[in-house]
């Protein structure tokens, strides 16, 4: 059995009891802020949502520009004569255009409609193409335009002959049409039709040809 009560001796030293010491609780490391010589790394999840360099989008424009123009200039002529063209200061436009023959009257009225102004000297009509000669501005142009509504038109030093033709766009189909009923041949065959004086002249492509006047009447053989 504990005493209730502590004899202590004059003039002794009294051991003063230890302080009990609150528990200590644990702070959290706080992370020191990323510096210069640190880069904050991104997740990849992160990354792939960012945009695409803007670069790419540049070139990819350069280059749909530069195939619409490839596209523009093997539409008018392809070869040695599209750098000759080019050479003599060509220029090159499109126009609307439905992709038919133009021995069609309705695609042949809207490819002369390209024709710049001025008074047409010859012509010279396939089913995919036109080829002019314009008198314009005291020179001769020289101009094609595709079944695909490409235009190219060249200038020339020439002198205008002073003899231009009557163009009506409804003469070649309607000469093809006579033809092809009265011969039995196929308009797929034919290669091409001119007009230099007051006649239109049709070839087919077996060289058998064919001659109506301005209006793609009065048609004979020859």
């Amino acid at each position: 059995m504990q005493p209730d009560f502590v004899a202590t001796i004059a003039g002794a030293p009294v051991d003063a009891p230890e302080p009990v010491l609150a528990p200590t609780v644990e702070q959290p490391a706080i992370p020191a802020p990323p510096t210069a010589e640190q880069p904050v790394a991104t997740s990849p999840r992160a990354r792939r949502r960012g945009r695409r360099p803007r670069p790419r989008r540049v070139m990819t424009r350069v280059l749909l520009a530069g195939v619409v123009a490839a596209s523009a200039f093997y539409g008018a002529g392809t070869g040695s004569n599209l750098v000759q063209r080019l050479r003599d200061g060509a220029n090159v436009r499109t126009v609307p255009a439905d992709g038919r023959s133009l021995l069609r009257a309705v695609a042949l009225e809207r490819a002369l409609r390209a024709l710049p102004s001025g008074r047409v000297e010859s012509l010279r009509v396939s089913a995919d193409r036109l080829e002019a000669r314009v008198a314009a501005g005291g020179h001769v142009r020289l101009v094609r335009v595709t079944d695909r509504g490409w235009v190219a038109e060249t200038p020339t030093t020439e002198d205008p002959t002073g003899a231009p033709v009557q163009v009506d766009a409804r003469a070649p189909a309607r000469m093809v049409r006579t033809v092809t009923r009265r011969t039995g041949r196929d308009a797929a065959g034919v290669s091409h039709v001119t007009l230099e004086t007051s006649r239109w002249q049709l070839v087919f492509e077996d060289g058998a040809q064919f001659s109506a006047n301005v209006h793609g009447r009065d048609v004979r053989r020859g």
